[in-house]
């Protein structure tokens, strides 16, 4: 079993461990007068207390949700590593996740000159040539402190690790976004923790209607969802690193690889050597020429 997914089952566990504690107090009612029994003495239960517990289920649920994401394609970005490949050999997704990720801001931020534009692209350029090892920056994993339903799906089309998710596609953006939101409202001082969950029902009882679920939201049913889904999702993510989809089958040697990196490359970054006064080969090594000096 891979870490990333070692990682996700210890999370959910604790997660569980969280939510079976808050389903014990939830079993008090919201407005009893029932207690809690410490060895320092008798802890009141009410309503607030419920609703703040409630609040940080979600938060512990986003705090699954990123994790999950980010350590998944910090596996991919590994499995990658570890192979040791090429900008030819990578996949075309995975060469255009290099260069929009890792490089671009050498070529378009506004506060770069010229001349270091021009260096920075015959540096990245001879590294093609070279057959240079690509090495994904883990510090652009493109995943922030908003991943919704849109970003993750976005993350999915920008690897290609599709599969079945496991939930209706509908179903779960409903939750994610539900769970981002209640997240940033709450990490912002929007709102409080008592507030933030006030409308929120901690379980479905086993007379209540489907209909409801259009009212209500059920925050022990959030769960389950958030784990269904995550599970199919890294399970996708371990296929695509097992069948090593990150790879480009079509290169069949690598002298026509080269070149085809160069033409691929270049596409990607919109450059046309067409128009230009260089050509491919000026960027190649000179095997006649020596670096020391006459």
């Amino acid at each position: 079993m891979k870490e990333f997914i070692r990682d996700f089952q210890k999370r959910v566990e604790e997660i569980d461990k969280y939510f079976g504690l808050v389903d014990k107090i939830e079993q008090l009612g919201a407005f009893s007068a029932n207690s809690i029994i410490f060895p320092s003495g008798e802890y009141n239960i009410d309503g607030d207390l419920q609703k703040i517990l409630k609040s940080n289920c979600y938060l512990l649920l986003y705090n699954l949700i990123e994790s999950s994401v980010r350590n998944g394609i910090t596996a991919i970005h590994d499995a990658i590593e570890i192979d040791r490949l090429t900008y030819g050999e990578l996949s075309l997704k995975i060469q255009e996740l290099w260069v929009s990720n890792d490089l671009s801001k050498s070529f378009q931020d506004s506060y770069i000159k010229k001349e270091t534009i021009v260096k920075n692209l015959q540096n990245v350029i001879q590294s093609v040539l070279n057959n240079e090892k690509v090495k994904l920056n883990p510090n652009n994993i493109p995943v922030s402190g908003n991943l919704d339903a849109q970003k993750i799906q976005e993350l999915i089309n920008i690897y290609g690790c599709h599969g079945s998710l496991g939930i209706q596609r509908r179903e779960m953006q409903e939750v994610l976004n539900f769970i981002v939101e209640i997240r940033c409202n709450l990490a912002h001082g929007n709102v409080s923790f008592c507030d933030a969950s006030s409308d929120i029902i901690w379980n479905r009882s086993s007379n209540e209607t489907d209909s409801n679920a259009n009212i209500f939201r059920y925050l022990v049913e959030d769960k389950e969802k958030v784990v269904t889904y995550l599970t199919h999702l890294l399970e996708n993510i371990e296929s695509f690193i097992d069948n090593k989809k990150y790879k480009n089958n079509q290169v069949s040697s690598s002298e026509e690889s080269t070149g085809g990196d160069v033409e691929i490359f270049s596409q990607n970054f919109g450059l046309d050597f067409a128009d230009s006064p260089f050509t491919i080969d000026d960027f190649r090594d000179d095997p006649t020429q020596s670096n020391d000096p006459d």
